[in-house]
């Protein structure tokens, strides 16, 4: 994105907005209602143009675009056929196939639910298989314009750890702070008509706005004032309140601390794998300014879950002090 500007109604909601996406970017995109967040959205995929600027995309570049808007279906189809219709297999970073009936079963529906007619799934498994159409479409640049409205738990459970091993960019928009905590580890804040990009997660660019933001960003206000049906508020409070004794962890603070020392180890191996990768390209400018850039995200991601697994293992100490 280029001095991205875009008005709508008479109200300039982007003004001269830069953003170059690097490889696993994970961006998170906050404000309130109306700020222009899914403005945004469109315009990264070319539904809308800008009034001035631009967005470039590589020549790679394969959008993926899980919208808020409703999608007609064919009834008539069976949940396979319909993913089956945007593609029947896929391959993984690694080199791997997943077919479509596997990754039906990844995203909680088993093999005798998978022949299922659209027509007579819920409202959240009509969503849910939409989701995976779009990531059936093999993308390397997803756009998630509020997942969490109407996924369940469970699905946003199954979709935060494929995102832990996608590749490609991620931006997402959101009112949901936990899931805005395990996915992203950048901000593009709406703030009182202006724009903030903030490297960290959510509850880092809280704790940013506490010590240098005297009055309440607009966005942290929506922020604080939405609540949704698969918000953690109690895993936010614990930052914004650390005061505030808890005797018990939620659903996915639990699964988390089951985790966390398995995504450490990950995340270090990520950063051995990343130097002997510099090593090997050091005549290659272009790729070793990526894999710097890479290097900078491992760390900070490293820092933020050496950081988790204090505060969980901490409660962790609380709860068992308790029983």
């Amino acid at each position: 994105m280029k001095d991205l500007t875009k008005s709508m109604d008479g109200r300039t909601l982007i003004k001269d907005l830069t953003y170059i996406a690097v490889p696993q970017d994970r961006v998170g995109i906050v404000g309130p209602n109306g700020s222009g967040k899914s403005t945004l959205l469109n315009l990264i995929a070319g539904k809308l143009q800008p009034d001035s600027g631009e967005v470039q995309l590589g020549a790679t570049v394969k959008l993926g675009y899980f919208t808020q808007e409703h999608q007609d279906m064919d009834d008539s189809m069976r949940a396979i056929e319909y993913v089956k219709e945007e593609a029947e297999v896929i391959r993984t970073a690694d080199g791997s196939v997943i077919t479509a009936g596997q990754m039906l079963e990844r995203f909680l529906f088993p093999p005798a639910m998978q022949w299922t007619p659209i027509s007579k799934l819920s409202g959240g498994e009509k969503r849910r298989l939409y989701l995976l159409r779009v990531l059936m479409g093999a993308p390397n640049v997803l756009l998630l314009d509020e997942p969490t409205n109407d996924l369940d738990i469970g699905t946003l459970s199954v979709l935060e750890d494929y995102l832990d091993e996608f590749p490609g960019v991620v931006f997402t928009v959101s009112h949901d702070r936990y899931f805005l905590d395990r996915t992203i580890d950048k901000l593009t804040a709406f703030e009182n008509g202006q724009i903030r990009l903030h490297v960290g997660d959510y509850s880092e660019y809280e704790e940013w706005l506490a010590k240098n933001v005297p009055a309440q960003s607009s966005a942290d206000k929506e922020m604080n004032s939405k609540q949704n049906t698969v918000q953690e508020p109690a895993a936010s409070a614990a930052v914004a309140s650390p005061a505030r004794e808890k005797v018990k962890f939620t659903f996915k603070e639990q699964r988390e601390y089951e985790t966390i020392d398995e995504m450490i180890g990950q995340a270090e191996q990520h950063l051995v794998d990343i130097t002997a990768q510099m090593e090997a390209a050091f005549a290659d400018s272009g790729r070793l300014q990526e894999l710097v850039e890479l290097q900078r995200q491992g760390e900070a991601e490293l820092e933020r879950l050496m950081e988790r697994w204090t505060y969980l293992n901490e409660l962790a100490e609380r709860i068992a002090g308790k029983a």
